[in-house]
């Protein structure tokens, strides 16, 4: 089964900042859309954001820039400082980009590091409308790929 555009639109919401409207949409996906489909684009999300973010002219960022990055993103708000650790969220990345092993950690919590760290690392490029749906086809396109 194909990631589906009402999927993809659940996380341009999100990506865009409009909370309501993705808690909206998040709420009319089924349990299986949600837990299998919206997550595996969420990480795939997550893989092509942090690429980006983190590989400049085939140079992968430094394990102070990624320990900087997470300690920035958990700098912008207290929800953010709670919601993240740190240790985890720098092993992610770490392991993501072949510099580390990403410690234990249970789905859920690893979700919500990736959705917090997309969602900061897709704010910083301030994407243009256009840039965001590329972006978002180059994540469906990923995930589709990788659920096969």
């Amino acid at each position: 089964m194909p990631i589906t555009d009402e999927q993809v639109a659940v996380l341009r919401a999100q990506l865009r900042g409009d909370r309501e409207e993705h808690l909206r949409l998040l709420n009319q996906l089924d349990s299986e859309e949600a837990n299998v489909f919206y997550t595996a684009l969420v990480g795939s999300a997550f893989i092509e954001a942090a690429q980006h973010h983190f590989i400049k002219n085939g140079e992968v960022a430094s394990t102070s820039q990624i320990i900087d990055f997470v300690a920035q993103v958990r700098e912008r708000s207290d929800d953010s400082a709670h919601l993240i650790n740190p240790k985890l969220a720098e092993s992610m990345l770490l392991e993501l980009l072949g510099k580390g092993r990403m410690i234990n950690a249970d789905s859920d919590t690893k979700f919500g590091h990736q959705i917090v760290m997309l969602s900061a690392m897709v704010g910083e490029r301030q994407f243009t409308p256009v840039e965001l749906d590329a972006f978002l086809q180059s994540a469906r396109s990923l995930a589709e790929e990788l659920l096969n």
